[in-house]
């Protein structure tokens, strides 16, 4: 069935409320109900865990958040969290974090050798290797399953932080990846209104690791919140689409003014993306790179119908020079990530010459 069909349909027939799932406020349940207490299970969370898990092709457990859910899986490691450098820096702070209160042990992974997988050693029994693909915002995709080979055969687990792929484009599991990340507050939920997070596994004794996490550690995510996840997975793949779309198309007209070397895209990535490859299209994401920390400020400065905010994955368009945050020094000083939403192409583009001009590009 063709995944647009398959967003439109409910995931359970419910002749009461129709299409969409009832927003379940309780967080009181009498005596011989299902549920117990409102911290262990709510059936507007289940209907949004049931879609994205129908998607992901595994079990998925919603959480308050992206950094919950990324945390909840890292401790699903018997030994350490292997982290890739070229990660998200939320989670290279979740690392850190853990590694100064004793809650576990970290090393990282470099680029390179995650590049080479059949490369890879000290991977150990129970260790759990987490990346990103495409990465952010430097947005180099890797070889989910020669990873995952490597993983297993030293006893390991991989996760995958799918935020900027998003299942429409990119399903991990099917890769061998044991373990699978979302943000919602990302492209899932869609609308920049929603702190989300969500894991999806496809073993389930790790489903029921979570669950428990979940349960004890109380990062449960509200029932209004999963509601605006559903309801915003429902146009998850038209949205996806177009801002792809739009996306590459941007990629490709900055190249021609700018030069390869300035642009960065996961669509320039023949091997892994493209139809039928890990990837199935670029995404939403793209990065270019200015000579200059104060060039590429002022560009962002001179943007109008792009947005000048921290986030990725909304209907409305967001420009922002990364390297200005702490952990985030090791990227080029002049690097701009462009989410790409919505908007009609043609005013995109025209708004990033525009930019380009005013700062003497």
């Amino acid at each position: 069935m063709d995944i647009f069909t398959k967003l439109q349909l409910p995931v359970v027939e419910d002749r009461l409320h129709g299409p969409n799932p009832a927003v379940s406020l309780n967080a009181t349940y009498y005596e011989g109900q299902r549920v117990v207490y409102g911290r262990y299970s709510n059936s507007t969370w289940e209907a949004l865990e049931t879609l994205i898990g129908e998607l992901e092709g595994g079990t998925a457990v919603s959480f308050a958040s992206g950094q919950a859910a990324m945390f909840a899986s890292s401790l699903l490691t018997a030994g350490r969290l292997v982290i890739s450098e070229d990660t998200y820096v939320g989670s290279r702070d979740l690392a850190d974090f853990m590694v100064k209160n004793h809650l576990a042990q970290c090393s990282y992974v470099t680029e390179a050798l995650l590049h080479t997988p059949t490369e890879i050693t000290g991977l150990e029994e129970g260790d759990v290797l987490m990346l990103e693909s495409p990465s952010n915002p430097l947005l180099v995709t890797y070889d989910i399953a020669g990873i995952a080979q490597a993983c297993h055969d030293h006893g390991a687990l991989l996760a995958v932080d799918n935020t900027v792929a998003t299942p429409i484009l990119q399903n991990p599991l099917s890769l061998g990846a044991d373990i699978v990340v979302h943000s919602a507050t990302k492209f899932i939920s869609g609308h920049s209104d929603v702190l989300a997070g969500l894991v999806v596994v496809a073993d389930e004794a790790l489903a029921e690791r979570l669950f428990e996490v979940r349960a004890v550690v109380g990062s449960v995510m509200g029932p209004v919140e999963a509601y605006l996840c559903y309801r915003g997975a429902k146009t998850l793949g038209v949205r996806v689409k177009h801002a792809s779309d739009s996306a590459s198309e941007l990629a490709g007209s900055l190249v021609t003014r700018l030069g390869q070397d300035a642009v960065r895209y996961p669509g320039f990535d023949g091997l892994l993306v493209g139809p039928g490859r890990q990837q199935s299209a670029g995404g939403a994401l793209l990065s270019l790179i200015l000579d200059s920390a104060e060039r590429a400020d002022r560009f962002v400065s001179e943007l109008r119908v792009f947005h000048h905010a921290t986030s990725l994955g909304g209907v409305e368009s967001l420009a922002e020079r990364r390297s200005k945050y702490s952990g985030e020094e090791r990227l080029p000083s002049g690097l701009v990530r462009l989410s790409v939403g919505l908007e009609s192409t043609a005013d995109l583009w025209a708004d990033i010459e525009y930019a380009l001009a005013a700062v003497g590009v």
